[in-house]
């Protein structure tokens, strides 16, 4: 059943303040970023609509639903408050099912900050056309919007700044105080900002009392906010009610700021059992240095529990089972992800999966199964760095390799390894099914397939340096005067050879514009330390493949030297 009120947006930011509107925990955290926030400010003073806020209404006298949270007032999550649905409310209490990024924004730009910055509203914005402009900053010095350098942002161009000069940029949270205490005497507060800024200019004094005026209309005189509330029968069983709120928040969501399913997935499970929450919380945390998100710790708990492919139409039970799994196992899972970390350390491979923000997590989803339920899966550690370097080096996560990574991908890996449970880790078994199901599948490197891991370039750079992998490619031999060879028809070089993965390296940014089309006997002769340059790039010691003309032959010891580099980092 469903009520139907209206309010002013002070109202119900006065209500935040009081913690009597408050976010259950099956809501996300606040999406939004500074140019939405702007933007909702600006619909709200040209008075357009901007969507209906849904709470759940808890009388007073009865225990709540759901553990909830307070709003934020500078955009850092809050803590959920894990006792809360155990006590008796003393005075009723609503709970924001949907509308909680509207209601944030609102929040913050009145009461608070995000990020350390306050929102301005420029007190000279064009009236009579509603066009009405915030912005997010430090602080304002003078009549200009300009950044605080010394927080991290960065200096205006001169060119911003003469869009912006012509402006007076006021605290939205100052204006909300004063405007509050004055009880409708705005003219009080107009005069004192027009005496503070020294304003003798008519037409600027006229667009001040116009957008303050309309500033206070629409946040305490209109009653802009529609609330729904809905209430909850008191006599039904609580877990059945909880999970009809949790299938209304799936369908709400399905517009306006969507949720992914794996968001949907995370709100019915924290339906179920509000620990969960603080549970992947805690996980995200701890492994924040691999980057490793709520999302993917949703999948790589279902992959757990064998379901690898599940989204949210697969708890069909509201997560009850997900749930007592995780909760009943989380010391073993926290373990587990300890461990796999260790493993990443101790391969080297942890600052590829720490760096690189496209990584795939499929690998990690089925590392940790290995070693959730091996018995001594330190056994198994060359094997394991065996498969994971040779599947990264083929490329098996990304699209377009034969399969759909994140589907049959997965599937068909992980069940090899549901399998081989509690087994020696199953290498061989894992290079068959991707022999058989890839366009093409090596588990084998050696000098002459080195181009057929083009696909992931960056990632045998990254085993070439050593696990870092960082800086500018660059030819070693100069395309130009390749191409002067391939122009005369000597040699049989092909342009495809120049591009190689034997004829390219790693160079900084400076070395890069430095080297430029120098040849390479020139390059080597200007380093400082020439035996640590040919070690560190892996070139030929023997001068005379420095020569265009020996371009061929420098090739194959080049390629030759790469493998052995890579396959030594696998033994």
């Amino acid at each position: 059943m469903a009520g139907w009120k209206t309010q002013t947006v002070n109202e119900v930011v006065t209500k935040i303040r009081g913690k009597k509107f408050v976010l259950p925990v099956i809501q996300r955290r606040l999406k939004w970023d500074e140019d939405n926030m702007t933007k909702l400010f600006d619909t709200l003073l040209k008075e357009y609509s901007f969507g209906a806020v849904i709470v759940l209404k808890e009388e007073a006298g009865h225990s709540p639903l759901f553990e909830s949270r307070e709003f934020s007032d500078d955009g850092d999550p809050r803590s959920a408050d894990l006792s809360s649905r155990e006590k008796i409310l003393d005075d009723e209490q609503f709970f924001v099912i949907d509308g909680q990024q509207r209601l944030q924004s609102f929040y913050i730009g009145l009461c608070g900050s995000y990020k350390g910055k306050r929102m301005y509203f420029d007190l000279y914005s064009d009236f009579q056309r509603c066009e009405y402009d915030f912005r997010f900053a430090y602080r304002v010095r003078g009549k200009s919007f300009v950044r605080n350098v010394e927080r991290g942002e960065r200096p205006l161009a001169e060119s911003e700044i003469a869009t912006v000069a012509d402006c007076l940029w006021y605290p939205v949270n100052e204006l909300y105080e004063k405007l509050s205490q004055v009880g409708g005497n705005i003219r009080k507060v107009i005069d004192e900002i027009i005496k503070t800024f020294e304003i003798e200019d008519e037409n600027r004094k006229e667009h001040i009392r116009e957008n303050v005026a309309r500033f206070n209309r629409n946040i305490f005189d209109l009653e802009n906010i529609g609330i729904s509330e809905v209430n909850i029968d008191n006599t039904t069983d609580r877990i059945e009610n909880r999970q009809r709120l949790v299938e209304l928040f799936r369908r709400l969501n399905s517009g306006g700021t969507q949720l992914t399913a794996l968001d949907l997935v995370a709100s019915r499970l924290k339906g179920f059992d509000s620990r969960m929450e603080d549970f992947l919380d805690r996980l995200v945390t701890e492994n924040s240095d691999i980057r490793i998100t709520q999302d993917e710790l949703i999948k790589l708990i279902m992959t757990l529990q064998d379901k690898p492919l599940s989204e949210v139409t697969d708890l069909d039970d509201g997560g009850e089972k997900f749930s007592a799994f995780a909760l009943d196992n989380a010391d073993r899972i926290r373990t587990t992800l300890a461990a796999m970390r260790d493993f990443l350390r101790r391969t080297k491979d942890y600052t590829w999966f720490a760096l690189n923000r496209n990584r795939s997590p499929i690998p990690l989803y089925l590392l940790a199964y290995h070693f959730f339920y091996a018995e001594r899966p330190d056994e198994n550690f060359f094997d394991m760095k065996r498969w994971l370097r040779l599947s990264l080096l083929n490329g098996i996560f990304r699209r377009g390799c034969g399969w759909t990574p994140s589907e049959r991908g997965i599937r068909e890996l992980h069940e090899v390894f549901k399998n081989s449970r509690g087994e020696k880790f199953p290498t061989d078994e894992l290079f068959d099914v991707c022999k058989n199901n890839l366009h093409a599948f090596y588990s084998e490197v050696n000098a002459g397939n080195l181009d057929e891991f083009g696909r992931e370039r960056d990632y045998m750079f990254f085993l070439i340096y050593g696990g870092t992998g960082i800086g500018r490619v660059n030819h070693i031999q100069p395309r130009s005067r390749l191409l002067e060879i391939i122009n005369r028809g000597r040699n049989n070089i092909t342009e495809e050879m120049i591009d190689s993965v034997a004829n390219l390296e790693l160079l900084s940014r400076e070395d890069d514009l430095d080297k430029g089309e120098r040849r390479l006997r020139e390059w080597i002769d200007r380093q400082e330390d020439r035996h640590g340059y040919l070690n560190m790039h892996l070139i030929p010691a023997d001068e005379n493949l420095w020569k265009p003309s020996n371009f061929k032959k420098f090739l194959q010891a080049r390629a030759q030297l790469i493998a052995d580099k890579i396959n030594a980092s696998m033994r």
